[in-house]
């Protein structure tokens, strides 16, 4: 057999094998990402921009929540001054906080976290499915979903947060964190 004939021969072979992988692959490397349109569609369906909204009161509660345990931890009663210098700096950090998640600046953090994670097929196939009956159904359930969720997990962890909260008080009262001490 000449050179050429093994080559060739060689090279029928190699195309043999690779022509399978490669149509294998294919999808994956072409897949294409969803478009603008697409990902808003969906995140219309999905209420995100709701839901975005919706979680400002309960940031604020827990942000409340924290400062009054961290109050009654430290055995610290604010006076009427104080307790109205605290409200302030309260509401400048949720202005703050309102600023910079405010729906203007999600939403194209949103869009390209979905084009990053979706192929246009994906999103395709989830619009379709929001659409439905059983898809609108989800959504409306999604909030109470949610609540007994945290509800849920608020209270699986509320044991460990105190236990967290008396180390900290006993490590406090043993000197641990204390600068002098830290000093000697």
């Amino acid at each position: 057999m000449t050179l050429h004939k093994r080559l060739r021969t060689a090279g029928n072979a190699i195309a043999r094998l690779a022509l399978p992988l490669l149509l294998l692959t294919a999808p994956a490397v072409f897949a294409a990402p969803p478009s603008d349109a697409q990902v808003d569609r969906l995140m219309e369906l999905t209420r995100v921009r709701d839901t975005l909204e919706s979680m400002w009161p309960q940031i604020e509660a827990m942000q409340q929540q924290v400062v009054e345990q961290t109050l009654a931890g430290a055995g610290h009663k604010p006076d009427k001054a104080e307790r109205a210098q605290l409200d302030a700096l309260l509401e400048r950090q949720m202005q703050t906080l309102r600023s910079v998640m405010s729906w203007e600046q999600m939403e194209p953090v949103y869009r390209d976290i979905y084009q990053q994670t979706f192929e246009a097929e994906d999103v395709d196939a989830m619009i379709a499915f929001y659409e439905s009956e059983a898809g609108q159904k989800l959504i409306a359930k999604m909030p109470q979903l949610m609540r007994n969720t945290m509800e849920a997990t608020q209270r699986l962890i509320a044991p460990a947060i105190e236990e967290m909260q008396r180390d900290i008080r006993s490590a406090t009262k043993a000197g641990i964190g204390d600068k002098d001490a830290a000093a000697d």
